[in-house]
């Protein structure tokens, strides 16, 4: 670049034409009028030269885009703790980290003395049950036949329907351990408790060893359901209002391949944060990131894409910045090029929209590449 500026320096002060043509006596059919100081003057041949391109200004549908950042994420509802029913000793670990599992699925198997009652137990109920019953229906036999005393009758329904609701619940009590009331009640009883999995996924970690006590609280191992990764993305207070559930998410990994993603906005949380004065955008990924390996806490940049409008655009090598201002240069003949400012809007697929702030510049062609030539001819110019 330091090179071609040379040559373009160069190329003006030797060709006839040139920023400034105050300095000596107008060349033929030229005016003596002095030229203005935003702009520039180049023959079609330094133009070819330096590879200045000129063409009009396009009509374009450009979306107003925000660029954030954030990292995937995992809802509550797609991780999981996996704990103990039961006090115990860790008798079998079934699974390896990073295996997949459904929910349901035994990961382990803890011992524990007290379920070996609970069973006795409700072979007991079922037994004494059955003992109701029988009184039950020989009460009910009895007052048929006329035979029967009504006190009776109505102390053996309670006491059956007692029975009956000891039976119903010790046995959701085995259930809900995973043992089975069936075999509970045929003497067959288990010394260990299953410990299951709360949801289908990926075993991130396995936190005990065969022979681990577990106490009140004891997490074996954690689940994540990686599928179900959203992307949460930071965006300051100042876009909020612009975001809208809906919206079209491109997100892009941070690894060697910038693996890019497509998202929608879901949601924006209802609370912002005091210290970066943002808020958290949350985008569900569309296919969920099939085919990719994708990890909690991965970190992602994104553009959230705020509705497409027709608009003026250019191509992003015309405009050329300068104490934090947008121009670019229009043609005001063959060889006159004039610095005028704009306002940049939206910037998509290697175009950005422009408004211009001075109405004459309106429909005239401009510079489409290399305009930082010609801002630096100016600033060469500038410091003479």
């Amino acid at each position: 670049m330091t090179k071609n500026r040379i040559l373009l320096a160069a190329l003006v002060l030797l060709l006839p034409l040139s920023c400034n043509r105050s300095g000596g006596e107008p060349a033929d059919g030229e005016s003596s009028a002095p030229a203005a100081e935003d702009t520039v003057f180049l023959t079609p041949v330094q133009q070819a030269t330096v590879g200045i391109t000129v063409g009009p200004v396009e009509r374009r549908v450009l979306s107003e885009t925000i660029p954030t950042s954030g990292s995937l994420k995992l809802s509550p509802q797609a991780r999981a703790d996996v704990t103990s029913l039961v006090n115990g000793k860790v008798r079998t670990i079934l699974i390896k980290e990073g295996e997949s599992v459904k929910a349901g699925a035994t990961l382990a198997l803890v011992e524990n003395t007290e379920i070996v009652s609970l069973q006795k137990d409700y072979l007991i109920a079922t037994r004494q049950a059955e003992l109701s019953a029988d009184a039950l229906e020989r009460e009910q036999g009895l007052r048929e036949k006329g035979a029967g005393v009504e006190k009776n009758l109505r102390q053996a329904e309670a006491r059956y329907r007692m029975d009956e609701s000891t039976v119903r619940g010790i046995r959701q009590q085995l259930v809900q351990l995973g043992l089975s009331p069936e075999n509970a009640a045929e003497g067959r009883f288990s010394g260990t408790v299953p410990v299951r999995a709360p949801i289908s996924g990926v075993v991130g970690e396995v936190f005990v060893s065969t022979g681990s006590w577990l106490g009140d609280g004891t997490v074996l191992m954690k689940i994540y359901d990686n599928k179900a990764l959203h992307a949460d993305l930071n965006v300051f207070e100042a876009d909020i209002a612009r975001i809208v559930p809906g919206q079209r998410v491109t997100l892009r990994l941070s690894d060697k391949t910038r693996t890019g993603l497509e998202g929608e906005v879901s949601f924006i949380t209802a609370a912002m944060d005091p210290a970066s004065k943002s808020a958290t955008v949350h985008v569900e990924l569309k296919g969920g990131g099939s085919g990719l390996t994708l990890l909690p806490n991965m970190f992602v940049s994104a553009v959230i894409e705020c509705g497409a409008n027709a608009c003026d655009a250019v191509p992003d090598d015309a405009i050329v910045m300068k104490a934090g201002r947008s121009y670019v240069f229009v043609c005001d003949g063959e060889d006159s090029f004039r610095k005028v400012e704009v306002v940049p809007l939206a910037q998509q697929m290697g175009y950005t929209g422009i408004a211009f702030l001075d109405p004459s510049a309106e429909g005239k062609d401009v510079v489409t590449s290399k305009a930082f030539y010609l801002e630096s001819v100016l600033a060469d110019h500038g410091e003479e």
